[in-house]
């Protein structure tokens, strides 16, 4: 829904403000870099004015294979010349400790990139060199904001 702002002396009502930001709601997205075979994926967004927050989790199945997800967005970010946005992300395996990530969006894209941290404290989209071995009951989950 288009953003519309209150006008000069316009009456602040309930409904007014209930209009400046839109319900959260679920998107279909799209997986580059991971099959999601019996797991899951679940992703939601909110649209305030013209910033929109997604919020994603893959849920990890017994043949779901690959590496960090790449997801598409629900809403194209603003073309600003070469702004970019960063997001966190949490990696349980399935057991033992959580690692963090990094989400990470330019505005010449259409997906979210994400990362796993490694033990050297660097970033990868390999779980494989983040030294992260995925199993069923895993799950990655992030979150993102941008401009739309």
């Amino acid at each position: 829904m288009p953003y519309t702002p209150p006008l000069p002396g316009q009456r602040i009502t309930p409904a007014l403000l209930a209009g400046l930001s839109a319900p959260w709601a679920p998107y279909t997205a799209t997986l580059t870099g991971t099959t999601i075979g019996n797991g899951s994926l679940v992703t939601r967004y909110q649209q305030a004015a013209s910033r929109i927050v997604v919020a994603w989790t893959l849920n990890w199945g017994s043949t779901t294979s690959g590496n960090m997800p790449v997801i598409s967005l629900p809403v194209p970010p603003a073309s600003l010349g070469g702004m970019r946005w960063s997001g966190d992300v949490t990696i349980s395996r399935g057991t033992g400790a959580w690692r963090a990530g990094s989400a990470y969006l330019a505005d010449n894209s259409n997906s979210i990139a994400t990362y796993a941290l490694t033990t050297a404290a660097e970033i990868t989209s390999s779980l494989t060199t983040a030294g992260i071995t995925m199993q069923s009951g895993g799950w990655i989950q992030g979150n993102i904001e941008y401009e739309m």
